[in-house]
């Protein structure tokens, strides 16, 4: 088997005046081809060889998707090291821990994020080079004599700093440095964006100054501007990732994963979905998520396809039509955005919704919807349960949408519908070459899912009893409840830690209860837990965030000038019961409770049950 190195410079030897990547500039996409795409790999994996970078060395990615993130992950990858993405919207507690548990010596990062990695800098002793992958400007150009002024400020303050001249010898020349700035800036095209020099006066300029004269700071152009660097040698076993999981349960575990696991579950998903160099996806998901970072950008770049990335969320639909995709990964919700946009924009037109009831008529409405969702595309479904009903209405519509299963340490995929075998409900059935077992099933065949294959993570870093709580005898423990069907699909029921037992020894899974009790318009957000009544029996009871825009268009329309907390639990309380119907009288929620706020979530948009269980327990008095 190969390693990742190697798929990928197949790709870019084989299709090199192709474009590999996409990001808009100005307004234009522009195109970083395949064969530029190595050249640039192997001018950062020079860049980490030159500051005494050697195989297994840990290099961490802290930065929005972009072609130079992926450049930089695999330049890491090509100097024999092992890349560590980290999550853009951890805070600093959360960044140390895991800087300082992979022990990375080299850190990729993006301005908005450097004030905080700056000011950890010193507690993290390991970290020697902080790379800021910024856009070089075109030389010649407003930016560009922009950006020289900056550094030559820099070096002014520097030389004001260690010479200690007084204010009074300084303020002139400064105040001709500002004026000539902000003429620079004054001509810049619009939408550019660079500091002032006033900003750069700050804390955290005094602090840039402070690691660049080190050398510790430095652009991507300064730190890939040598020769391209030979592949190192790296065998398929070796670590090539180390993923810190967001985690619903606790502080953040790093799974590692080798060239092995990611290149089979590659392979398997390429034979799942007959996947090839045609292949075109609109990336925008957070990159260091397994799910995007191998499903929507390795494995297009592994056939000799192209990945574009999406300016922003508010751009996505935009940018579905602009790009035309064939293939996009993303979380039930926004697609169940997209199908609210559908209904809404349905009923403002009777005509339209009429004819959407009937099969033969309904493709004059569906055309023009697929059109905007990009013409041809396959949207793929992962991170969390997608809502059967909405899967089944995107059908109706010929929108083909297709819901997978996956885990950060099975790297990730294990299970996914695919053209020809879908089941709205279901994850699809394994792939090839990836095993699972159903542990202990119930007289329903529930069990807790456990995984075999070449897909399975080696172990947590640094984390020997964490490893071993999961991984025995080569199965991997999800922790997820699960049942096959008699043709073979997976159904996922919820979580082993999140089973609730009643008085009459019935299984309730929350998510069960939650998935319906969503259906309501005036709960955007739900959180079912088992409130102990006994040693060893609980009762269904459920936290929720109500839709305050919902709730107040419903009383208004009412009639109702004013209302209350008295109003809103009447009226959630009735919703409850309608949408419960469904359920067996023993799943239903006995008691709820009103949420001001949102829940805590992770970066995943999962609900962060650990965190809120605690508080529950600490109102109940412990229990």
């Amino acid at each position: 088997m190969e390693t990742i190195v190697d798929l990928l410079q197949g790709s870019c030897s084989l299709f090199a005046d192709k474009p590999a990547l996409r990001e808009k500039i100005d307004d234009v996409w522009q195109d970083l081809r395949y064969g530029e795409l190595w050249r640039d790999v192997g001018r950062i994996a020079a860049g980490l060889q030159a500051r005494g970078f050697t195989a297994g060395d840990r290099a961490a990615l802290l930065a929005p998707a972009s072609p130079r993130w992926v450049a930089a992950y695999l330049g890491i990858l090509r100097a024999g090291g092992v890349a560590v993405p980290v999550d853009k919207e951890l805070k600093a507690a959360e960044l140390r821990h895991i800087l300082s548990d992979s022990e990375a010596s080299v850190l990729f990062t993006a301005e908005p994020w450097l004030e905080p990695v700056l000011e950890l800098r010193e507690e993290l002793p390991r970290l020697k080079t902080v790379v800021l992958l910024e856009t070089a400007p075109a030389p010649g150009t407003v930016e560009a004599a922009a950006a020289t002024v900056e550094r030559l400020f820099d070096d002014w303050h520097g030389l004001v700093e260690s010479q200690q001249l007084p204010s009074t010898q300084t303020q002139a020349v400064e105040r001709r440095f500002v004026e000539l700035h902000r003429q620079l800036l004054a001509l810049q095209q619009p939408g550019r964006k660079r500091r002032r020099l006033q900003e750069m006066r700050s804390h955290l300029a005094a602090l840039r100054r402070t690691f660049r004269r080190g050398g510790e700071l430095v652009s991507l152009a300064e730190f890939s501007d040598g020769a391209e660097a030979p592949v190192a040698s790296r065998r398929p076993e070796d670590t090539a990732v180390i993923l810190y999981t967001s985690g619903t349960t606790g502080r953040a575990k790093g799974a590692m994963l080798s060239h092995r696991n990611i290149v089979a579950n590659i392979r398997a998903t390429v034979r799942h979905f007959e996947l090839d160099q045609n292949m075109t996806t609109l990336s925008f998901l957070p990159i260091n998520h397994v799910f995007e970072q191998v499903v929507g950008v390795l494995l297009p770049l592994s056939l000799g396809g192209t990945v574009a990335f999406a300016e922003s969320l508010k751009k996505v639909g935009e940018n579905l039509q602009e790009v035309q995709p064939n293939f996009f990964l993303a979380v039930p919700a926004l697609y169940r955005v997209f199908y609210e946009r559908i209904c809404k924009g349905l009923d403002d037109k009777p005509l339209a919704r009429w004819l959407s009831r009937f099969p033969l008529t309904r493709k004059l409405v569906a055309a023009p919807i697929r059109r905007k969702l990009g013409g041809h595309t396959a949207f793929i479904s992962g991170g969390a349960a997608l809502d059967p009903e909405i899967s089944r209405g995107l059908w109706r519509f010929g929108i083909p949408i297709y819901q997978g299963y996956g885990i950060t340490e099975t790297s990730p995929v294990i299970a996914a519908e695919a053209p020809g075998r879908t089941r709205p409900g279901t994850v699809g059935c394994c792939l090839d070459g990836v095993e699972v077992r159903i542990d202990r099933p119930n007289e329903a065949g529930e069990g807790e899912i456990l995984v075999r294959g070449a897909n399975v993570m080696q172990g947590y870093y640094n984390n020997p009893d964490a490893t071993a709580e999961v991984l025995r005898d080569g199965w991997y423990h999800s922790g997820d409840l699960g049942r096959f069907d008699e043709e073979g699909f997976l159904h996922i029921c919820g979580r082993v830690k999140n089973l609730i037992v009643t008085p009459n020894g019935k299984n309730v899974y929350p998510e069960e209860v939650e998935e319906e009790l969503r259906k309501s318009p005036y709960i955007a957000e739900i959180m079912v837990y088992g409130h102990r009544v006994g040693p060893a029996a609980e009762e269904v009871y459920a936290i929720i965030f109500p839709d305050h825009e919902a709730l107040d268009a419903h009383f208004r329309d009412q009639g109702r000038e004013h209302w209350g907390q008295v109003e809103v639990e009447e009226l959630l309380r009735q919703e409850i019961l309608r949408h419960g119907k469904g359920l067996a009288d023993y799943k239903r929620v006995k008691r709820f409770t009103l949420r001001e706020d949102e829940f805590p979530k992770t970066t995943t948009r999962k609900i962060k049950r650990y965190v809120v269980e605690a508080d529950v327990a600490t109102e109940n008095g412990g229990g």
